[in-house]
């Protein structure tokens, strides 16, 4: 096995601070969702922060110039967030959920008289992501309806609320479903849709521009840009899909909508993949948006498509190899930027028309980012042990710090260096990568091997904070964040390898990367764990049946049984992709694959944990894997959410998730004897 492992910083800080502990952690301010100002001078966020008293995040939006200076804070009630710039910067529309309001509602603010803000929207249901038309002249944003509920706002309205009320006052709690999805996310459906409204910036009533029983936009996990005006405001483009195939069809398309009223017009008919992101060009000549090509595959490449609206022919532009991120328009119609995963980094990249692909710069940015009208960019900068904040980067230049939130909290922290790269040879040939983030202090230390999930995902050198490598590191480890099989941004051929072959190349690469690590001198041999959620939890319930190398294992929100996984979770795409078949078609891959196959070779001690309102890998899968454990007599633990989904969210909970874990690593990784590791 050939191993290539970047240059690391051997020596050890020149000060000791206090320790970067989850409480920090929880304390850093974290920012998102610039938006230049259409003059160009200044940029408008949101700064978000978890409060243990509140138990929730406090989001606030701001304002910076980006000739510099400190920025200023907008909002004041710690509910804010998603600002949109009027199209002649006059006004901030911004989402608020104020004192004494049930649901978030918009909000717009006249920048130049400075005074109280206009109550935009007031539906019984709130309003989120409001979008401004190019001439200024319409607002669209999302609200919940039940569907039947029709007509002007406050018809709308009071058929909401009337139904909502009768739904509350029953004494009856069960559900009758006539069709999936049962329900999504952390969410039963209870018959409600999201739809688009369409209403006059300056007041008048709204439109539901997208009436009936679907969903418009079509929900993604994280959100997106999937409602856009056309530049003469008289239509709206939203990406949704029917409702019939909505569990097991990945089959978005882009409809266009009169804004006046008309039926929606579907605009990619002829893809059977996903399309999404729509955004037209300035001058309302082309239509760029993002497809993939294959129906039920939610991990199929995204590629750039760039319509010409006078003709309506579409087609690829530019050749990136890989998946294509958010992207904008430039403001003279010449091109876009776009974001591109590589190596575990996210790199910003010019496309023309004619679809020449150039890099914008060569330092690394963010798929968070919003282009200026001189071409500069306002991105979100992060890394793994450097908390968010914004910088400006023009072309072909180095990224400008403009903003300093979190620099007086992190001034007296004894952070762990920067990660450095490790590169292994996998059996097949494949080059596989992984991060190293090496403790404060630079003693020898034991081996921390975390799991993304996905699969289809990778570790990206930035700020996170679910599972933060640099508080791993500043415990007292030296975490391996590794991107086996399947991981993104290494090119379509070593992603698409995962698909069908759960286990397989994905496990082998995990274990050579592992065997590289151990072998590294800072790395204390025989104490090594491994941590993971989502299918880093399946990898993790896979690695307990496979081998005894590991003092200990972290299973988070893992799959346990991949048949009994199909039956309960919501979009059945994904395992009918990644298993090749349901599990009545290939009842040998679901069982080849499942980790329960294997619990009769459970030996390592292992924490698990469950939110019992993730519905994407239900609450049976934790409890599974934890009755396995204890009745073969495996040292095990449950850390249970009754109030968490796929991620751990609320501060509380949060605090207490990283306290478990780590107290459970230490328990097993800091007392065990150094001792060569039992060969996989």
């Amino acid at each position: 096995m050939r191993l290539v492992l970047a240059a690391f910083l051997l020596a050890a800080p020149a000060f000791a601070g206090r320790p970067f502990t989850p409480e920090e952690l929880l304390a850093t301010r974290r920012l998102d969702d610039p938006q230049v100002s259409p003059d160009g001078k200044q940029v408008a966020f949101t700064v978000r922060q978890k409060s243990l008293d509140l138990n929730r995040d406090v989001k606030d939006v701001w304002l910076q110039s980006l000739a510099g200076g400190p920025a200023r804070q907008f909002t004041r009630d710690g509910r804010s967030e998603h600002p949109r710039w009027s199209p002649d910067g006059k006004e901030l529309l911004v989402v608020s959920q104020r004192a004494g309001q049930e649901q978030p509602q918009l909000w717009l603010y006249d920048l130049a008289s400075g005074g109280d803000p206009r109550q935009v929207t007031s539906l019984f249901f709130g309003a989120d992501a409001g979008v401004w038309s190019p001439d200024g002249r319409w607002i669209a944003y999302t609200s919940e309806v039940y569907p039947g509920c029709a007509g002007d706002t406050a018809a709308v309205d009071a058929c909401n609320r009337k139904r909502f009320e009768e739904r509350k006052a029953s004494k009856i709690e069960a559900r009758i479903v006539d069709h999936l999805f049962a329900r999504h996310w952390t969410e039963w459906k209870d018959g409600k849709r999201t739809h688009v409204f369409v209403q006059p910036a300056q007041g008048g009533p709204a439109r539901d521009v997208t009436p009936g029983d679907s969903d418009w936009p079509t929900f993604r996990v994280g959100g997106g840009d999937d409602i856009a005006f056309t530049p003469d405001g008289a239509e709206v483009i939203v990406s949704a899909k029917p409702a019939q195939r909505e569990a097991w069809s990945t089959n978005g398309d882009l409809w266009t909508i009169p804004v006046q009223g008309g039926a929606p017009r579907n605009l990619t008919p002829g893809n059977p993949g996903d399309d999404a992101s729509p955004k037209p060009s300035p001058d309302g000549r082309w239509l760029a948006w993002l497809a993939q090509a294959r129906n039920g595959y939610e991990s199929d490449q995204w590629k750039l498509m760039l319509m010409d609206r006078r003709t309506g022919k579409a087609s690829v532009i530019g050749d990136f190899g890989d998946d294509v991120g958010p992207f904008s328009w430039r403001r003279d119609s010449s091109g876009l930027v776009a974001a591109l995963q590589r190596h575990g980094r996210t790199y910003l990249n010019t496309v023309s028309l004619e679809g020449r692909v150039a890099r914008y710069a060569e330092s690394p940015a963010s798929s968070d980012f919003a282009l200026a009208a001189d071409g500069s960019v306002v991105f979100v900068q992060s890394g793994m042990v450097r908390p968010p904040e914004l910088s400006h980067l023009a072309p072909g230049g180095r990224p400008k710090r403009l903003t300093a939130f979190n620099q007086e909290q992190y001034a007296g922290i004894d952070m762990p260096a920067d990660p450095q790269d490790l590169w292994i040879e996998a059996k097949d040939g494949a080059k596989v990568h992984s991060w190293i983030v090496r403790p404060p202090g630079g003693k020898r230390a034991p081996l921390l091997l975390l799991i993304h999930g996905g699969p289809q995902g990778t570790w990206e050198d930035e700020w996170g904070m679910r599972w933060n490598e640099a508080a791993f590191a500043a415990r007292g480890y030296v975490v391996l964040a590794a991107d086996p099989r399947g991981s993104t941004g290494y090119g379509r051929a070593f992603e698409e390898q995962i698909s069908g072959d759960w286990g397989g190349l994905a496990y082998d690469d995990l274990m050579r990367s592992v065997d590289a690590a151990e072998k590294l001198p800072y790395v204390l041999p025989g104490r090594t764990c491994a941590a993971g959620a989502s299918f880093g939890g399946y990898m993790i319930d896979w690695i307990a049946g496979h081998t005894e190398r590991f003092k200990c294992l972290v299973s988070h929100d893992g799959v346990y049984d991949l048949a009994a996984e199909y039956g309960s979770t919501e979009e059945l795409w994904f395992p009918e992709w990644e298993m090749r078949g349901t599990p009545w078609d290939d009842p040998d891959a679901y069982r080849k694959w499942s980790p329960s196959t294997y619990a009769k070779s459970f030996k390592t001690p292992t924490l698990v944990v469950q939110g019992e309102l993730d519905y994407r890998v239900p609450v049976e899968q934790g409890l599974g894997m934890f009755t396995a454990l204890q009745r073969r007599g495996v040292e095990s633990r449950l850390l249970y959410f009754p109030d968490e989904g796929h991620w751990v969210l609320k501060p509380r909970n949060s605090q207490l998730w990283y306290r478990t874990v780590l107290e459970w690593i230490d328990a097993h990784a800091k007392k065990a004897p150094e001792a060569p590791h039992a060969s996989n």
